[in-house]
């Protein structure tokens, strides 16, 4: 029987359910999935009320059929919308997924491979080793291994900065890591895949991946633009959740980084979606993707940790757990505004979990106890750990500042008793410039300074701290101006921006 209460599925092919006793290996014996369904939906439903999550929507794929499809609670807290099957979820990082899948049509059809060198197709694609910058092939940007430091790039993207500015940026980054044997989870390096895939196929990257996998996956509520997402009526918004509370939140645009994160979609294309990917590109009978092509994005190209039980690391646009237990491979995605995303395959199954959620992190915390209550029941037959219990104090210990290695600055203690007066404002007040970030304009205002750095319009509040030192009061961290003998300032560093590969210091070009 599939269970899809709360859910109507679109066409017979989606509600097609396991009739035969369908079983999955598992550590203490095969499991038949047909009964596991009524014990994972009760399960489902009582994790996501207790999450405070707005809506999720949930289906597992085997054998070509969806077995289990159900959409939980609302698509806005205030209209009250119910999530359907056909409910726009947007996906963050589970689109890298889509990029692959889009450069493994073009490698299938000869156009190119996962080797070719970027810089034969844009030559202007330049990291700061001029060497690197010559070699860096599809394989190693999609794999997360050509030295940048981890999220590099989203900094310029938070503060204004085009695709194409962002692309010409990175010959200023220092690359922290060694090419090939090191592995930094980056973006942009996506993006700039995805930017040389679209050049070499003459048609802007949104269209290609429509053109390569929406289209003739049957995908026709799928999209990497934003704008079809908002304009979507029935789209989820996003909502920041904290221990059970939901606070509306304002919808992430990441066009800028379309290939790492700006595909949107519902749970009936994702469905379509494992079946394609489960299929080894096939659907309904039809080749889409040459197999030999998509199978090297589920293969580990970049090992993150290796001993005796197997391997994993970063596949293309794929997480790989190639273990003695089985092999895995995953990919999720998180905005902060609201979105949690997991979608996983279990290719010796035949068989994928999806889960869609408009909230973070209680989205997170809801997905992964999701994720881990399954994995209980088809190994074992029952859920062996509460296991929201177990998750959401780890996320939100890891949200806590100075936990992310994304900011490894600290936070500036109270001020000293005897801290010295800030100078006139006029003093600091300037432009300040590095090659970068480009340029930070700094203001005076009624309380201290205004700070607007690259292309942002949303100024950085500075306050007085100790002498030449003022306190970012959004991070809490230390600008440190320094003055001439003369009584002029020379530079300014934003502790904020001293991050793996840049600096935070600008020198002052103008008054």
């Amino acid at each position: 029987m599939l269970l899809v209460s709360g859910c109507t599925t679109s066409s017979p092919e989606k509600t097609a359910a396991v009739q035969n006793g369908t079983t999955l290996s598992g550590t203490t014996g095969p499991q038949n999935v047909t009964a596991l369904i009524p014990q994972f939906h009760t399960y489902a439903e009582q994790t996501f009320n207790r999450s405070g999550v707005p809506g999720m929507a949930v289906a597992i794929v085997q054998n070509d059929s969806v077995v289990y499809m159900r959409c939980f609670g609302v698509t806005n807290t205030t209209t009250k919308e119910p999530v359907t099957p056909d409910t726009r979820f947007q996906l963050a990082s589970i689109s890298k997924s889509f990029t692959t899948a889009t450069i493994a049509s073009m490698v299938g059809d000869g156009e190119l491979s996962w080797d070719t060198k970027v810089a034969t197709i844009t030559p202007d694609f330049r990291l700061s080793d001029p060497w690197v910058s010559q070699h860096v092939t599809f394989r190693d940007l999609l794999s997360h291994r050509t030295g940048l430091p981890e999220y590099a790039g989203d900094d310029l993207q938070d503060l204004g900065y085009n695709r194409s500015e962002i692309l010409g940026r990175l010959r200023y980054v220092n690359l922290t890591g060694d090419y090939r044997s090191s592995y930094a989870y980056t973006n942009i390096g996506f993006t700039a895949a995805a930017d040389a895939a679209a050049h070499r196929a003459g048609t802007p990257w949104e269209d290609l991946v429509t053109e390569r996998v929406f289209v003739p996956a049957g995908m026709n509520n799928t999209s990497a633009r934003f704008a079809d997402f908002v304009a979507a009526k029935n789209h989820a918004d996003t909502y920041k959740v904290f221990n059970g509370t939901a606070t509306a939140s304002e919808l992430m645009n990441d066009d800028v980084n379309s290939p790492a994160g700006s595909v949107s979609s519902t749970i009936n294309d994702m469905t379509r979606y494992a079946r394609l990917q489960l299929n080894d590109g096939s659907l309904d009978g039809k080749q889409l993707i040459d197999p030999t092509a998509l199978a090297e994005t589920h293969k580990v190209q970049n090992v993150i940790h290796s001993d005796n039980t197997g391997v994993s690391g970063y596949g293309l646009g794929w997480q790989v757990s190639a273990k003695n237990s089985g092999t895995r491979v995953w990919h999720d995605g998180e905005f902060e505004t609201g979105a949690s995303t997991d979608l996983i395959l279990y290719p010796n199954e035949k068989m994928e979990v999806i889960i869609l959620s408009n909230g973070f992190p209680g989205g997170y915390s809801l997905n992964k106890a999701l994720l881990h209550g399954w994995d209980d029941l088809y190994s074992t037959g029952a859920v062996r750990n509460d296991w929201y219990a177990v998750i959401e104090p780890q996320i939100l210990a890891a949200l806590q500042p100075g936990a992310s290695t994304m900011s490894p600055t600290t936070e500036l203690p109270a001020a000293p008793a005897n801290a010295k007066p800030a100078r006139s404002p006029a003093t600091y007040s300037g432009s300040y410039t590095q090659d970068y970030i480009g340029t930070v304009r700094i203001d005076t205002n009624s309380t201290g300074l205004l700070a607007y750095a690259g292309k942002s319009t949303t100024p950085i509040i500075l306050v007085p701290y100790n002498g030449d030192t003022f306190r970012d009061i959004t991070s809490n961290t230390g600008v440190i101006f320094t003055v001439g003998k003369d009584g002029t300032v020379t530079n300014v560093r934003f502790s904020q921006f001293d991050l793996p590969g840049r600096n935070g210091t600008f020198i002052r070009s103008s008054p």
